[in-house]
């Protein structure tokens, strides 16, 4: 991976407000989510047309099937199908109690923080629980805005077995997930992200130099690739679940890994020379046929660019070996700390109660959201500030053009459905992935949702914003000063995290250097390590941005070196994937040696990392030299890359 750690340009902007969506994953979340939203409302509508039914049942219905559908993340259908059937229960719990507490208004603000601690704590343990947890959140804080009677809620129990209903149909009939069709849109992203990767180098050697802003979007297409093909090996393991007697599966998901590590080969190359002035006009010939999937015609150049360029035309046009080794299931996010931000997140929604109540005693769960949301998914105090910054810049958009929609669509039960339809839509296919955007969006959902109700006026819209900004700042308070996880402690964990997935892969690569057939879990070890080290970048990204004022030079390189670790460590299993073996008995030896060092190069960082005893610190001219430098010294790969893997360790444990 060679993504900076520097912000950069509007294409940054960009992707923070429109981020990449390879092979339309979110788009298909959000139609699922959307069309069992729709299914429901209409369902209910109709069921209105025989019995009377407040207008409030179509919307707590829409809100429990689009949210049902969306929060699902259970591996298989038969697990999908437990957890939708469960759903119902949870949310109508939660109603009952709203609608019991309906006239106890401190009693009815007192179940919020424990209930948000149990769904936040579920969220970072169990994926069912944190799914039944944020529906029966949604449903409470529904049942809080429409406020009601106990008598109603027969009628409403089943509305919300419609909306489960229409979330199984969604989910497991009309829009189910195919692992194959999904691996053949991520096909189509992979080989973009190519083109925009072979296209970054073209220029730079149409231009003869780097550029540092061309460094930066080099970096950025490689680092965006790595996900895309993370995502496409994903599908290949659960083809592997639905069909285990395919025996390709395993060739399929080592030629992901081979093209991934072409491409970071390709671009490290790039980076230290673009060739020759006498080259450049071959090298731009071959770079364009690759571009175009066209076979490149035999090159006369033998320097470094030409050489690497050809090994990726030669990957892209074979898949490797047959794999020795099953296909790997993605591996899970770390597991981060979930007691304290269930913590942090309790605290602060009764806070943002507290003081929400000031702001107005009948919407202070507006406040009490904001600051629920700012604890889910961040890592540190950085990262929920950020997010808070999000959430209010959100809010305030979505203020002013959903004053403006409900305006013009007040008595519009139709049109402001649809716009409903729109919004939710855009919402959930931004999701977590500009957050900011998903806020606004759902800011112009409530306010066309109190359109419908009848009671909206353009002040209601002013108070959810004067509310968001109190929870924000109840949370900002409470991750500045409570519990407080600092960025540098986050980005301890994940270095930790991450050191101990490289042991295991670099352990049992040697293993298979050594005795010639690969573990059944290299591959697995592979994708692992892999994760942690995104997971690392991505917590180094949050503590570079939280001291903005003085960038962290060192923990950049630091990065940097473990980044370069991971990839050589991956392309090493890679190779181990295939039965490599030294065959030289001296150069057996060496592996031996070598993997001893590394273990115990390893066993250092961590005791250091363990106990807090300070930062490991990297020289500043330690990459360079290990980087392609030693490509001669050995004739056996393998080798050299676990010597390179040994080299880097050694040198920070020292140090």
């Amino acid at each position: 991976m060679l993504a900076s750690l520097r912000p950069f340009g509007w294409r940054a902007v960009l992707d923070a407000l429109f981020p990449p969506d390879p092979g339309a994953l979110r788009l298909l979340a959000a139609l699922r989510a959307t069309l069992a939203g729709v299914l429901t409302f209409f369902v209910v509508m109709l069921l209105g047309t025989v019995i009377a039914l407040p207008i409030a049942d179509r919307i707590i219905g829409f809100d429990i099937a689009l949210f049902t559908t969306a929060t699902v993340r259970d591996g298989t259908p038969r697990q999908q199908l437990i957890t939708i059937a469960l759903a119902p229960a949870a949310a109508f719990l939660a109603t009952v109690l709203a609608a019991l507490l309906i006239d106890q208004p401190l009693a009815a603000a007192i179940v919020v923080p424990p209930l948000m601690f149990a769904t936040a704590y579920c969220t970072a343990r169990i994926p069912r629980y944190a799914a039944l947890g944020m529906v029966a959140l949604i449903a409470y804080i529904v049942g809080l805005v429409i406020r009601q009677p106990p008598d109603t809620l027969p009628i409403r129990l089943v509305v919300m077995m419609l909306a489960a209903g229409a979330a199984a149909l969604v989910r497991l009939v009309l829009l189910p997930a195919r692992p194959q069709a999904e691996l053949d849109h991520l096909r189509g992203a992979i080989h973009a992200g190519i083109g925009r990767v072979l296209d970054q180098i073209a220029a730079a050697v149409a231009a003869g130099t780097w550029t540092e802003p061309a460094r930066a979007e080099l970096n950025r297409e490689v680092y965006r690739l790595g996900d895309v093909v993370m995502l496409a090996q994903a599908r290949v393991a659960a083809l592997a679940a639905l069909l285990p007697d395919q025996t390709n599966l395993g060739n399929r998901w080592l030629h992901l890994l081979a093209i991934e590590l072409g491409v970071e080969r390709i671009a490290r190359v790039a980076l230290q020379d673009l060739g020759t002035p006498a080259d450049r006009a071959e090298l731009l010939a071959v770079l364009a046929a690759l571009r175009h999937g066209a076979d490149p015609s035999p090159q006369k150049s033998t320097g470094p660019l030409a050489s690497g360029l050809a090994l990726l035309g030669h990957v892209l046009g074979e898949a490797p070996r047959a794999a020795s080794s099953s296909v790997a299931a993605p591996p899970p996010p770390s597991a981060g700390p979930a007691l304290r931000p269930a913590l942090q997140t309790a605290i602060a929604a009764a806070l943002a109660i507290m003081a929400g109540n000031l702001v107005s005693p009948n919407r202070w769960y507006w406040a009490a959201f904001a600051a629920f949301v700012m604890f889910q998914g961040t890592r540190c105090r950085s990262e929920s500030i950020a997010k808070g910054v999000q959430f209010m810049v959100g809010t305030l958009a979505g203020v002013v053009v959903g004053m403006l929609l409900a305006t013009l669509l007040s008595g519009h039960e139709i049109l402001t459905m649809t716009a409903i339809v729109a919004a939710v839509f855009l919402a959930f296919q931004a999701n977590v992935a500009a957050y900011g955007m998903m806020v606004f969006w759902i800011t112009i959902i409530l306010g066309l949702m109190f359109g419908m109700l009848g009671y909206f006026a353009p002040e209601l819209l002013l108070l959810r914003l004067r509310e968001t900004a109190v929870g924000a700042i109840c949370g900002l308070l409470v991750a500045s000063l409570i519990l407080v996880r600092r960025e540098r402690a986050a980005t301890q964990d994940a270095t930790i995290a991450f050191l101990q997935a490289l042991g295991p892969l670099v352990g049992s690569s040697a293993r298979v250097l050594l005795g010639g057939a690969p573990e059944p879990d290299l591959a697995a070890r592979i994708l692992a390590c892999e994760q942690r080290s995104r997971e690392l970048h991505a917590i180094a990204q949050s503590e570079q941005f939280g001291h903005a004022v003085s960038y962290d030079e060192a923990l950049r390189r630091r990065v940097l070196m473990l980044e370069a670790c991971e990839q050589w460590a991956r392309e090493l299993g890679e190779i181990c994937l295939q039965s490599a073996s030294p065959g030289d008995p001296e150069l057996a030896g060496l592996v031996r040696e070598t993997a001893a060092h590394i273990d115990a190069a390893l066993a250092g960082l961590l005791d250091r990392l363990s106990n807090q005893s300070g930062a490991v610190a990297v020289a500043g001219e330690a990459i360079d030299e290990l980087g392609e430098a030693s490509q001669d010294e050995l004739a056996n790969r393998p080798v050299r890359l676990l010597l390179r893997v040994d080299a880097a360790l050694v040198h920070m444990a020292l140090r």
